[in-house]
């Protein structure tokens, strides 16, 4: 049976001797000691012991817990749980890189305290209930509980006395408001808190060319927290205007 040194399996399995040093003394690894050069000498026993050892490393097994597993006889179960966690932390990856890709996008698309022009599809929007709000605003700690209401998706419907309507995504079968399908005028603006948007709502609705609008009996405006773009500067929140 061929034997291998501390150093070999080192150079097998491209770790530090420090590293094979320290499964010995957790009694991960019990190769023989030669007495006479106090080496250890590890058999082909030991070679794939370790190679089990580092797998479970890898997976993200402490090191009590690979002590508690290589009692174990079959370890096919283990493998088969431990793919499903990292199925799991994939999954979740992928939706934080998913959510970093919005963030990006959000800063591309538009430019802040600028009017620009996009093309919207029909949308419905349902007032948030009473009892989710206190005081005009959004009770977020009784909202979130039912998981209707999330900090995205908050709408404020804003009529021409300048009240605020608080509203949630709808449905084509059931909705409060409609916003038909065209072209909308948009502003993405940074505030700090309610006076400061409130004074780019005004700002907006004096625009020449808003304004036009207003007359014509067009009179609500339509604002959101962009969150995506919001999560890319540290003061303030970036809310979008539209009409």
């Amino acid at each position: 049976m061929q034997t291998y040194s501390a150093s070999e399996l080192a150079r097998i399995f491209k770790i530090t001797k420090f590293a094979i040093r320290h499964y010995v003394d957790k009694q991960l690894l019990m190769p023989l000691k030669d007495e006479a050069s106090g080496y250890y000498i590890f058999s082909e026993t030991d070679l794939y012991k370790l190679y089990q050892v580092i797998s479970f490393r890898k997976i993200g097994y402490s090191i009590k817990s690979i002590k508690e597993l290589l009692i174990q006889n079959n370890h096919a179960n283990t493998f088969k749980i431990a793919e499903q966690k990292i199925q799991d932390q994939i999954d979740e990856l992928i939706q934080i890189k998913h959510s970093i890709q919005d963030i990006i996008q959000a800063q591309t698309n538009t430019q802040l305290n600028e009017i620009y022009f996009c093309e919207k599809e029909d949308r419905f929007l349902t007032k948030i209930p009473e009892n989710l709000l206190d005081k005009g605003y959004v009770n977020l700690l009784e909202a979130t509980k039912t998981e209707l209401v999330q900090l995205e998706n908050i709408y404020y419907i804003i009529n021409k006395n300048s009240s605020y309507v608080l509203c949630i995504a709808g449905q084509s079968d059931k909705y409060d408001y409609k916003l038909s399908s065209g072209t909308y005028a948009c502003k993405d603006v940074l505030v700090k808190d309610e006076k400061s948007l409130n004074r780019q709502i005004e700002m907006f609705s004096n625009d020449n060319f808003i304004q036009s609008k207003l007359i014509s009996g067009n009179s609500e405006l339509f604002c959101y927290e962009n969150i995506f773009k919001s999560l890319a500067y540290n003061e303030g929140q970036t809310d979008d205007i539209f009409k």
